[in-house]
């Protein structure tokens, strides 16, 4: 689909930025918002989640993670369109299903609202682990497996306290972000939480400094934490 010269400098304007508010495209380019939203429209862009989608970036620049998630700073997009659909889409592609902690701490908004109607429209399950509730597949054969693999190992009663500890994940910590992680603070012995998870977050993993902390903490590494 052909640009306009106007719709041009829009694409032109946020592949310069990468990440923009949609409405200032509009004001600082002078045209109107129905010229930004056709310009979007074909060169292919994506919404955020969070920050009530008003930020937008072309479908060309995000890199994104195993999740299919993005992280630019605060914001987080998704390859999976809007906030309704990546949560249904984590929920079912997950191993041993989602909480609510968890889903907040990679979407980097509030979901409870969406956990609620997606519930009530059937397209996903929960169950109940303690006082956790941890959000399934619909699909019955999927929702056991989810369920299966949510559960602790039989074994680990049988372990000591440190190879629990090193079986064990910090809550809301996929295994292979943990070992980014890891693998970033052995070549970097000296950076700060900060600085790790700003560098982790510029390779698309959706990780803050407080993160960090946590898995030092549940670790019990010896580092100094800024």
């Amino acid at each position: 689909m052909s640009l306009t010269p106007h719709e041009s400098q829009v694409v032109d304007l946020l592949r310069q930025r990468k990440v923009a508010p949609y409405a200032e495209l509009a004001r600082q380019l002078e045209v109107s918002p129905k010229t930004v939203q056709r310009a979007l429209h074909k060169a292919g862009a994506y919404a955020s989640l969070n920050r009530n989608s008003a930020y937008v970036t072309l479908k060309t620049i995000p890199r994104f993670d195993g999740r299919g998630l993005w992280a630019y700073e605060e914001l987080r997009f998704s390859r999976h369109g809007d906030l309704f659909h990546t949560i249904r889409t984590l929920v079912e592609q997950s191993a041993s299903g989602c909480t609510l902690e968890e889903l907040q701490r990679w979407l980097g908004t509030r979901v409870h609202n969406h956990l609620s109607l997606l519930l009530r429209r059937g397209d996903i399950q929960r169950f109940s682990l303690g006082r956790q509730a941890v959000y399934v597949s619909a699909d019955p054969a999927k929702h056991q497996q989810q369920e299966i693999a949510r559960q602790p190992p039989r074994a680990v009663g049988l372990l000591g306290p440190a190879d629990q500890n090193r079986l064990a994940l910090p809550p809301g910590m996929d295994p292979m972000d943990l070992i980014r992680l890891l693998v970033q603070m052995l070549h970097k012995p000296q950076a700060s939480p900060a600085a790790l998870a700003k560098s982790l977050r510029s390779r698309g993993l959706a990780i803050q400094a407080e993160g960090v902390r946590e898995v030092m903490v549940f670790y019990g590494l010896k580092k100094t934490i800024p």
